[in-house]
């Protein structure tokens, strides 16, 4: 007696937990906010951190250099593409050692990269006849040669910016200081980059137009034009039947009449 009234009681006490469980389910579905809430309490201050950090970030004003920095990674493809101001925009490659990319720093550093990056994407205009200027995209400033022929980046474009871009014969360029040179002889100076990609004085005198260390390539890509062409359909032409060609009886073998016949002898004894 008993054991029966223990197992009706924990019957009836499962079916009540039971009931009761379900009743909070119901009311829970019935309020989604308090739902969510109760399933991850740290959900709804993070939506609202989250949400008023992004509203600030949105409302703040982007800084110039995230914007060029933004863009040039955007850009960095390896090569040159025109602006719509007819600007060149890309890497300038120098062949010397290992191939270095020219790249220009925002404190002013200069060197070269073996694999290009935002620092290496520069942008080349022209300024006069011959003359052009270089400037880097994510540093925003411009190549430059001072005195001393030693390349530095300048933040504001000067004449010691100017460059003279000259086309070799392998298909490389050069760029020489448009006002510097030696004053006794004359010999212009060029940018140049040595075996590890250090940037050379344009004063030494081993810096000279005929060597690779003042080879740059610039890796630019042109807009693709359209390809004009069209289809012409060619008629088929007919092949003549074949010639029936009459059957020709075998020829007979003709003895001529000057040819003869000759048996040979044979004598014994």
């Amino acid at each position: 007696m008993s054991l029966s009234f223990f197992l009706l009681l924990l019957l009836s006490h499962l079916i009540l937990s039971a009931w009761a469980h379900e009743e909070k389910l119901v009311a829970l579905k019935g309020q989604p906010g308090s739902a969510a809430a109760a399933r991850n309490p740290g959900d709804s201050s993070s939506s609202r951190s989250g949400s008023s950090a992004t509203s600030s970030a949105s409302s703040a004003p982007s800084s110039p250099a995230a914007s060029r920095g933004s863009q040039g990674s955007g850009s960095e493809q390896g090569s040159f593409q025109w602006s719509p101001s007819g600007r060149r925009t890309g890497s300038l490659y120098c062949r010397v050692g290992i191939g270095f990319h020219l790249q220009i720093y925002p404190d002013g550093k200069v060197n070269g990269s073996h694999e290009a990056n935002m620092l290496s994407i520069l942008e080349i205009f022209a300024v006069s006849q011959g003359i052009v200027g270089i400037r880097g995209v994510f540093s925003n400033k411009f190549l430059a040669m001072s005195k001393k022929g030693k390349l530095h980046a300048s933040a504001k474009f000067t004449d010691d910016c100017k460059f003279r871009e000259r086309f070799q014969e392998n298909s490389y360029n050069t760029y020489a200081s448009a006002i510097h040179r030696t004053e006794k002889t004359g010999r212009e100076w060029y940018v140049a980059l040595n075996k590890r990609g250090k940037a050379k004085r344009g004063c030494s005198p081993r810096v000279k137009p005929q060597h690779v260390s003042t080879h740059f390539l610039p890796r630019f890509k042109q807009s693709e034009q359209p390809e004009l062409s069209f289809t012409v359909t060619v008629p088929e032409k007919k092949k003549p039947p074949n010639p029936v060609k009459p059957k020709v009886p075998l020829s007979t073998s003709r003895r001529s009449p000057n040819t003869g016949k000759y048996r040979l002898k044979f004598r014994f004894g």
